[in-house]
């Protein structure tokens, strides 16, 4: 079931509303046994794989708890990521090369059962021995589609204190904007920009030159909008039940380069894997210098590029990253050598700052064509066109209709400003406060879901790793 399906908005309601109900230690049995549900929806067979994988980590993570011989502790450790890292590689060689249908969410929970295990080896008291909250943990089920990717003590902590108190009326009202913006985002923005990519992508090289630029300017602001709109919906429902989930966008289009821009996009996995591969590996490799700086950062967005996918084309977009993001880091450690102790005159950086921000988009953009591409030779196809080495064709914008080309420009606007940071959004939130009670903001907001959602919406484009 879709969380862009009013039949599971029917649902959950009468969902939230038995969760707070039930005493304490039964919300958990309660949310475990709906997550599973939730997750037999989409396959039973693979709710015994998530089952499985949740029992052995458990049962791992007591083991190292207990354990007082180091060795053991790091043999234990070594076998659970072992495992579970097996899973990933498998179920993703599966999927790209035998076009098997992936288990829902794998990416997502597998990662937070590795970082579990990482977190009880460093520290016993970590270990979380309810069996209960350990396995919703993985399962819990807004964000088991798509993240954003919860670490273990934050979760537990959060679940041991929902079992002892009530839903209050802030907790409801911010869920509920959570999700009614995730949706405005994925149905209203990112869904009109698909329709308007999806024709040019599949016959690219019949149209001109800025159709094809501007589309490939689109693949980021529609991936930026289904995401984004994802992660809020995960949030507003994970806070329904008194969970804070972390954040997963901070304004990455106000980035002024790509190291930067990684700090602000897919915030959870960036920061998962800086945390358990790259600061471990950039200590270890400290003493090579700038050069271990750059193989720990080679190496780490190899792993981002791959974790979607075993594909060329994922294998291109990670190297392409780590190229950007090595050369970045170098550029800015060099900058600041030499600007160390001189201060810059009133004005002299916003020139710098806005081109930026325009070559980081223009560079994540054109990286992107890798990403989202499904095949290598429509990859090059479409980038031997943005590089002009290829003819462009002959439909211009004249020959698109408008009902294609005027949502789409809106909704690029749309989607830049939001990315941006929504810059003066809070004041005018506060003049649109002022000149309307809320009931008749929402009753707006549904209204133009309810009129302008476009016919087949509600695929996420993360919902496939």
């Amino acid at each position: 079931m879709s969380f862009t399906s009013p039949l599971f908005y029917v649902a959950l309601v009468p969902a939230t509303a038995v969760f707070y109900w039930l005493p304490g230690r039964w919300r958990a049995i309660y949310l475990l046994a709906l997550s599973y549900a939730f997750y037999a929806l989409s396959s039973r067979i693979y709710l015994v794989l998530l089952v499985v994988a949740s029992a052995v980590v458990y049962a791992l993570g007591v083991a190292i708890a207990k354990s007082g011989n180091e060795r053991a502790k790091q043999a234990y450790m070594a076998a659970g990521v072992a495992g579970v890292i097996a899973m990933i590689v498998a179920f993703k060689a599966a999927g790209a090369w035998r076009g098997f249908l992936l288990p829902l969410g794998v990416s997502y929970y597998s990662f937070k059962l590795i970082s579990y295990l990482i977190e009880v080896y460093w520290d016993d008291e970590a270990v979380e021995r309810d069996p209960v909250v350990f396995f919703l943990f993985p399962a819990f089920f807004p964000q088991i589609v798509s993240g954003p990717i919860q670490r273990p003590e934050p979760f537990f902590a959060q679940m041991r204190e929902v079992m002892g108190r009530t839903l209050g009326a802030d907790q409801l009202e911010t869920g509920f904007r959570l999700i009614l913006g995730g949706l405005m985002m994925k149905l209203l923005v990112g869904d009109r920009l698909a329709a308007f990519i999806e024709p040019i992508d599949r016959s690219h090289a019949d149209y001109s030159y800025s159709i094809v630029v501007t589309t490939v300017a689109c693949y980021l602001l529609q991936l930026y909008a289904d995401f984004a709109g994802y992660t809020n919906i995960a949030l507003g429902i994970g806070k329904l039940f008194g969970v804070e989930g972390p954040p997963n966008f901070n304004a990455p289009f106000a980035a002024v380069n790509i190291q930067e821009f990684w700090r602000r996009w897919h915030m959870s996995l960036t920061s998962w894997v800086t945390d358990y591969l790259f600061t471990p590996l950039s200590m270890s490799l400290r003493g090579l210098g700038q050069a271990g700086l750059v193989l720990c950062i080679m190496l780490n967005m190899l792993i981002i590029g791959l974790w979607h996918g075993l594909t060329l084309n994922f294998l291109v977009f990670g190297v392409l990253q780590g190229i950007l993001v090595s050369v970045t880091a170098l550029i800015v450690m060099s900058l600041r050598r030499r600007r160390a102790g001189a201060k810059p005159g009133p004005g002299a950086r916003w020139p710098a700052t806005l081109a930026g921000i325009i070559l980081t988009f223009a560079l994540m953009s054109f990286s992107t064509i890798f990403w989202r591409s499904p095949t290598w030779g429509q990859a090059i196809s479409i980038l031997r066109q943005v590089l002009a080495v290829s003819p462009s064709g002959s439909i211009g914008w004249s020959d698109i209709p408008a009902y294609l080309t005027v949502p789409a420009w809106i909704c690029m606007a749309i989607a830049l400003f939001v990315g941006a940071g929504a810059p003066g959004a809070k004041r005018l939130a506060v003049r649109i406060d002022e000149a309307a009670p809320q009931w008749l903001q929402y009753g707006v907001c549904l209204f133009l879901l309810l009129v302008f959602s476009t016919a087949g919406s509600g695929r996420f484009v993360y919902g496939q790793f």
